[in-house]
Formats: structure tokens, sequence, C-alpha cells
């Protein structure tokens, strides 16, 4: 994965641990074992690998970052030109119909 803040190569640690309860397709959610999550089999086999990567992808982290990095140099947010720091709000002529009753 890469890291998000300083765009190096960041190895995570991916811990998880999951209980499942093989059922029946259909069975009821009453016969599955306080704690554990209900797995429906059907006809088919069940596809272990599918099961195991999906597991992965959910506790990878949404935004993987080191725990002590910092950004690249020189990505500093630029400072505003002196064109967006004169420029006025649009809707401050609103704001002066709305206190001149007249209007």
């Amino acid at each position: 994965m890469i890291c998000q803040r300083c765009l190096e190569i960041a190895a995570l640690p991916i811990h998880g641990e999951y209980t499942y309860a093989v059922v029946k397709e259909g069975a009821s959610d009453q016969s599955v074992p306080k704690g554990y999550d209900a797995l429906e089999v059907g006809e088919e086999p069940l596809d272990l690998l599918t099961l195991v990567e999906d597991e992965l992808l959910l506790a990878l982290p949404i935004v993987p970052v080191h725990e002590d990095c910092q950004p690249p140099a020189g990505l500093d947010e630029p400072e505003p030109s002196e064109d967006e720091v004169s420029r006025s709000n649009p809707f401050s002529v609103l704001a002066q119909l709305k206190r001149d009753p007249n209007v």
C-alpha cells in the first residue's frame, strides 16, 4: 500500500478475528450461536478464497498512513495570491439588499 501522507510504501499490519457458523440456506438465525456470523451455504460449495479475500479487503484501512510520517517537503499549501485575497464575496450585494427596506 502507499502511505497517503508521505507517498512511500507502507507495510501495515492487518488483524481480524472472525467466527462463522455454517448454516443451510434459509435456516433461521436462532440456530446460530451468539457471537457468530451466519454463513449460509446452498447447493454450491463454499468458496473460501472469496470469503478470505472479502474479509481482507474489509480489514484494510480506508486511508493507509504510517504512524509517524511527515508529508514530503515542498508540498505545503501555497499562500493565496493577491487576486485571491482581494476578491469580494459575490453575495455581499444580496446582504445589502436584505438590509435596505426600500428595495
